[in-house]
Parts: structure tokens; C-alpha cells; sequence
């Protein structure tokens, strides 16, 4: 990871500070807009025990692991996110942006009584049709061993003038070998937000997604592919591997969902689907290192 400076944290932020001061932030980008060039540093950082039973009892994991769930670090890194997107010169309003995916490698197991050095910057950014993307790129280090890695890539929609490529034909669903069905609660999202911290509205009331344009509260996108790493446990044969999804369609809460899922050589590619098998709402594959 390279950037013309760096700035180091004392301890990693506070996120419900944070959220309220995004809800109230609004900017306007420009036709170009820059992006922050600097890493955030955060070091000594020690597991919290009970927030990471408390993480795994709300996706699915087992909370007597020894060792760090593969998604349960973009938590902290999400802290990160937020740091950087409340700076100044950070051009866009963080509550008006959407995931489009996330990417998280796992060079070996991570023990749970490990201390962790963190590092965030925006690796990339640009502009399309459908608005602006960036991507945050973070690392976890144990000592000088980079033990984790985490790609997220963000869109703030907006009118760029760029011409869209014309809609495909939707494509007939795939059929995989296996499948299991999720049920998702509305509690499970509350439960979500306290164990990850996140507490945007659209994921904590019917009410207040719908302020926010959506026509009943959602399941946090980082939940789905926590719970969709917890369903395929068993099947993951690696301790080092990655595991990329996309996010295709928000999750309305209660929901009753399709994990489908199958091996293709190597790999473990799967998708969440609504109870039909027919509309995907995250798209993944999960590759051995």
C-alpha cells in the first residue's frame, strides 16, 4: 500500500459519533472530484471478546472460536471508512453512498489474542455513468506479517453525463448442486448494528428506511456475506483463502432467502437468492490461496 503520507491513529474511532455527523453531511462534487491521497494507521489494536462473540452469535459463526472470523476485521476497518469519508477533503456525502462489493483475503488464520496493526487508504477511484466509485483498500498486519486484506467499492450516485451501456437481457438463473434456505429477521439486523457498530437507520426500523427512500428497513450487506461465510463453514477446506462478492439487490426485512451454492475445481461459488431462486441479491466465489 502506497500514499504520499500517513496519518496514525491513537485508537480506532467511535463509530456512533460518526454516523450523526454523516447524516448531517451534505456536499456537492465536482465534475472530477479528488480523493484523499494518505493511509490511516491504527496500532495495538486487541480483540474484543465479547464484541466478537457477540459478531459471530449474530451471523451465524461459532462463538467459541479461538480464532477471528474471515469477515469480522471489516468491522474495525469500517471505522476507517467512515474516519476518511467525514474528512474534509473527502468530496462526497458518506450516507448517500452504496456497496457495490467487497473482497476479503485471508493469508492464515487469525488468533483472536493476536495485536493488529490496521492501515486504510482509498486505492482507486473514478467516474461512470451511474455516478462516482472508490474503493478502500485495508491491510491487518501482526507485526510486520500482512495476515488480511479487505477491498470495498463504493458508489455515490449522481448525473455524470456519461453515456450507460445498453441493459443486457436478463439471464436465465443458474442452477447450482446445493442449496439451503436463510431466514432473516428484523432483529437480526438490530443485532447486526450492535455488534458491528453500523447503526444506519435503513438497517434499524421500517420508519426510518423509509426517510431514507427504501420501502422497509434492509439487512446490512456485510451481514450477508458474514452469514453466507457461516452457512459454507464446512465447505471451505483452506485456512488461506479469499472471498469476493458483488451486491446485486438489497434484502427487505423479514426475508426468507436461497443460499445456492456449489464447487467449480477449486473454488466454492454461491449466490443469495429470494425464496424464488430467481432475483440474486449477492453474488460470490471463494478461492483456496
Amino acid at each position: 500500500m502506497t500514499a504520499s503520507n500517513e496519518l496514525r491513529l491513537n485508537a480506532l474511532p467511535s463509530t456512533p459519533p460518526m454516523l450523526l455527523k454523516a447524516a448531517i453531511t451534505r456536499k456537492k462534487p465536482s465534475n472530477s472530484p479528488s480523493f484523499p491521497n494518505y493511509v490511516l494507521e491504527v496500532a495495538n489494536i486487541r480483540c474484543n471478546s465479547k464484541q466478537l462473540r457477540r459478531y459471530n452469535r449474530a451471523c451465524g459463526f461459532d462463538e467459541n472460536t479461538s480464532t477471528l472470523s474471515m469477515s469480522f476485521l471489516h468491522v474495525q476497518m469500517f471505522r476507517l471508512h467512515m474516519k476518511m469519508m467525514l474528512d474534509k477533503a473527502f468530496p462526497l456525502a458518506p450516507m448517500g453512498c452504496v456497496h457495490l462489493s467487497n473482497t476479503i483475503v485471508q493469508h492464515r488464520p487469525i488468533a483472536a489474542t493476536e495485536v493488529l496493526r490496521l492501515r486504510c487508504n482509498i486505492a482507486e477511484h473514478s467516474v461512470t455513468d451511474k455516478g462516482y466509485e472508490f474503493t478502500f483498500h485495508c491491510e491487518a498486519y501482526s507485526g510486520d506479517e500482512l495476515i488480511w486484506e479487505d477491498d470495498s467499492r463504493y458508489l455515490s450516485r449522481a448525473k455524470t453525463g456519461i453515456p450507460g451501456a445498453p441493459k443486457a437481457a436478463r439471464a436465465e438463473p443458474r442452477s447450482y448442486a446445493q442449496s439451503r434456505t436463510i431466514t432473516i429477521s428484523r432483529s437480526d439486523a438490530r443485532s447486526y448494528a450492535r455488534a458491528s457498530g453500523d447503526f444506519n437507520p435503513i438497517h434499524l426500523h421500517d420508519i426510518s428506511a423509509k426517510i431514507l427512500g427504501f420501502r422497509r428497513m434492509v439487512i446490512h450487506g456485510m451481514w450477508s456475506k458474514a452469514a453466507c461465510l457461516a452457512a459454507l463453514n464446512k465447505e471451505i477446506q483452506a485456512d488461506a483463502y479469499r472471498c469476493q462478492v458483488e451486491f446485486k439487490t438489497p434484502i427487505f426485512l423479514p426475508a426468507s432467502v436461497r443460499l445456492d451454492y456449489e464447487a467449480k475445481g477449486a473454488s466454492l461459488e454461491f449466490e443469495l437468492r429470494d425464496k424464488t431462486g430467481v432475483k440474486p441479491h449477492l453474488i460470490g466465489q471463494i478461492q483456496p490461496l
